[in-house]
């Protein structure tokens, strides 16, 4: 029942979306037709095809139909709303690109029409998903069984992500309430098994997840064998909760199973080159369009304020704790004491047109001349000196986690109030924090959002800026 359930359910989904999205398409051009737009017959014959190679490569890069994980229904809806995002973004700018900007105002109605018709659509076909979810086990005459046996903190774990993620099985928990502390040795662990193998057997339970230490791990053939007798797939997770109090994110290599501190998105090479594309877009279009005119203003500005060079230069850790020069407008008199002593808020070295372009974060866009280089990226932690990097990291256990990623202009720990001065160790710990949370849930549209949330702050202005 599970996966020949899941499959359906996946393919209705794809089918019906596919179906959504040409279905759009042909609301769009019935709507266009009506303003003066002049549409070309390339643009009218490829504008099915274009609309379609847009939403699946949204959906290959969201993962949207993935049929060999766990499903989730969090996940689900989260990455549907992404890939329809997506994809209407990819088929705006397909109009622009082969239309052109005037094209593209006179059908902005059409286009308002065409996303609300996807919008309802989404806000509709998923909650007939949800429902249809939420009662497939009861209209199933013989769900597939799954529990787990081992009573232990690694058990309940795996016993919460199987409960809220079971719609396509029916999940009857830890079916042993015995720890495993009262097996002595094992021999009694032996016992004990075989004896929930043959009780699992009496219940039905096709898949039984055995959750075990690894002490108590011994010769497995002779349990496979017993559960192939009675047609139980059984799957033994080692509890590793004694070495560790940490969650682990595990893959394999081969036959080999691997087992990391934590996940981290970006050693995915896709990831990776999405991000750099991201960087180097994002990039050349605030150098192109904004750098270009502003650069000359401020460097004028900033020599005619006080002596010394238009940008300052330092030695800051990056990626692989490899140092590199970090760009910015200088914002200070000429002094000794930059490379070991942060700015403070009433910072006398700070000069008047210095003072402003902190405050609006001005002083850190010749950073993006460092992202086109590929020091930084656009989005990551922040880079210290040298010399807070030496002191913080005798300081803080995690602390160069923080340089598995290439650091960043602007991140999720300046957005969420740890900019500027860290005057206690506690400070840094939670800028750390929001470091390693961002490497630990990387995604694009966290780039995104992050960059967003900058723009507003700023806007705004941070009390933290000075």
């Amino acid at each position: 029942m599970r996966n020949r359930h899941k499959f359906t359910f996946i393919f209705c989904s794809m089918f019906t979306d596919f179906f959504t999205i040409v279905v759009s398409v042909s609301v769009f051009l019935h709507f266009a037709q009506t303003t003066d737009v002049q549409w070309s017959s390339s643009f009218v014959n490829n504008s099915h095809l274009i609309a379609t190679a847009g939403w699946l490569l949204t959906t290959l890069y969201f993962n949207l139909y993935r049929l060999d994980t766990v499903f989730s229904l969090p996940s689900f809806y989260r990455n549907s709303w992404r890939v329809f995002l997506c994809q209407f973004l990819f088929w705006q700018g397909f109009i622009i690109f082969f239309e052109g900007l005037k094209s593209y105002q006179l059908s902005i109605g059409a286009s308002m029409l065409q996303f609300t018709f996807l919008l309802l659509y989404l806000l509709i076909s998923r909650f007939i998903f949800t429902y249809v979810l939420n009662n497939i086990k009861r209209w199933v005459d013989k769900p597939f069984v799954v529990a787990i046996w081992g009573f232990n903190a690694t058990s309940i774990q795996l016993a919460s992500k199987l409960e809220s993620n079971s719609h396509f099985f029916n999940f009857l928990g830890i079916i042993n309430d015995v720890e495993e502390d009262n097996l002595k040795d094992k021999s009694s662990f032996n016992h004990a098994l075989i004896n929930a193998i043959h009780k699992s057997s009496e219940m039905g339970i096709q898949e039984l997840y055995i959750v075990v230490k690894t002490e108590f791990i011994d010769d497995l053939n002779t349990y496979f064998e017993l559960a192939d007798r009675y047609c139980i797939r059984l799957k033994f997770v080692p509890d590793l909760s004694e070495i560790s109090k940490f969650s682990f994110s595990s893959s394999s290599y081969e036959n080999f199973h691997i087992i990391r501190p934590r996940h981290e998105p970006l050693q995915n090479a896709y990831n990776r080159l999405a991000k750099r594309v991201f960087d180097i877009v994002f990039s050349l279009l605030v150098i192109i369009f904004v750098l270009s005119w502003l650069f000359p203003i401020l460097a004028f500005i900033i020599k005619k304020e006080s002596k010394g060079p238009v940008l300052f230069k330092q030695l800051r850790t990056g990626k692989k704790n490899q140092s590199f020069y970090c760009y910015k407008f200088r914002s200070m008199a000429v002094n000794t004491d930059s490379d070991s002593v942060q700015a403070k808020k009433g910072d006398m070295r700070v000069t008047s047109v210095g003072k402003f372009i902190r405050r609006t974060s001005l002083d850190e866009l010749p950073q993006f001349f460092n992202v086109l280089l590929g020091d930084m990226s656009v989005v990551g932690p922040r880079p210290h000196m040298l010399k807070h990097t030496e002191d913080y990291n005798n300081q803080i256990n995690d602390f160069m986690v923080r340089h598995f990623v290439k650091p960043g202009i602007t991140g999720l720990a300046q957005i969420s109030g740890h900019r500027g001065e860290t005057k206690k160790v506690s400070d840094m710990k939670r800028r750390v924090k929001a470091d390693i949370d961002y490497l630990q849930n990387w995604s694009l549209i966290k780039d995104l959002k992050i960059c967003l949330r900058t723009v507003v702050l700023t806007l705004k202005g941070d009390e933290n800026a000075f």
